[in-house]
């Protein structure tokens, strides 16, 4: 008698694993999705995936919010948002409490995800310019996307390397955008586009309507701007835009998806899940997503990865 209650008590036990287990798994979660501006990169794959996410996991609800890189991460720290897109340059400045999160200190509650597609340098100049080099910024009108962004973190790094900074140039800061058209209508002559992500529409837009070439990197400038956490070497193919066929050497950074530390293990894994299992059909989304591949989205990146993520990579042995 004795062994039939130990028995029944041990299967008690294993019902309330089990039915706690399956209760776990299909809780109620709401993604609060930090992309970008109506339009964007980051917007329109962000939507696709989302969309993806929800239909293979019926507990999973959830909206993407237009933001910034910036504004994503501390959205993320802070709890405004509990997914986002971001950089890992903005990545590592966040989590060390440098650059434009100095003022936050370290920002130690976000976690990796998957990491995408690289952003690189577009130093767009027209053809006739004689602009050559970066040396020759001195002086001359130069866009390098909103004030605080990505690109401008990279364009007063680079500027600095030559012992330059904003006040020897004319800068103005614009949306990729209305630089574009402004590099058009002749009242810009450069276009700091450090990370943006091949192909960009802006500048298919720009090369276009006018001759224009890109500027590749020197070797000196490519090791400066490496040291920094989160940007990597790169090298854009010829044949991306209209009259550049030619390879230009530059850096990137890289997009990637972060969340908040605490998000539950089973929601991480089933959003990496479904993003691996539909990586295929987002080329046709966003043209950038040609760069991801499987094993990419478990590169190497400058905090720490979910463990809902590293369950996943184990599983696939991505890490």
């Amino acid at each position: 008698m004795q062994r039939w209650g130990r028995l029944g008590s041990l299967i008690s036990f294993i019902l309330i694993v089990s039915i706690t287990k399956w209760a776990f798994s299909t809780e109620k979660f709401e993604l609060r999705w930090g992309t970008i501006t109506a339009g964007g990169a980051w917007q329109v794959i962000g939507a696709a995936m989302l969309e993806d996410i929800k239909k293979a996991n019926p507990n999973i609800t959830g909206s993407c919010v237009p933001s910034t890189t910036t504004a994503n991460v501390l959205g993320v720290q802070m709890g405004k948002f509990n997914i986002a897109f971001a950089l890992t340059d903005a990545v590592a400045d966040a989590w060390e409490g440098q650059e434009l999160f100095k003022q936050h200190g370290k920002l130690r509650d976000i976690r990796a995800l998957v990491v995408l597609y690289p952003q690189c340098t577009h130093l767009v100049v027209r053809a006739d310019s004689g602009i050559n080099s970066v040396k020759d910024f001195r002086g001359k009108r130069i866009s390098p996307d909103g004030k605080g962004l990505s690109s401008d973190v990279q364009t007063r790094r680079l500027l600095a390397f030559h012992n330059m900074s904003y006040d020897d140039v004319k800068v103005q800061f614009l949306s990729f955008s209305d630089a574009a058209q402004n590099f058009i209508d002749g009242h810009l002559d450069v276009l700091s586009f450090m990370t943006v992500p091949p192909p960009f529409a802006p500048v298919i837009n720009v090369a276009t309507q006018v001759p224009i070439k890109l500027l590749s990197l020197t070797e000196d400038e490519i090791a400066y701007l490496t040291k920094f956490p989160g940007v990597s070497r790169f090298t854009l193919p010829g044949g991306v835009y209209k009259g550049v066929d030619y390879p230009v050497k530059g850096i990137s950074v890289h997009s990637l998806i972060i969340v908040q530390k605490d998000m539950p293990e089973n929601i991480a894994y089933a959003i990496v899940k479904t993003i691996a299992d539909n990586l295929h059909r987002y080329e046709n989304v966003l043209a950038s997503m040609k760069y991801v591949t499987l094993k990419g989205l478990a590169a190497d990146v400058p905090i720490p990865f979910h463990p809902g993520a590293i369950r996943y990579f184990k599983e696939k042995g991505l890490r």
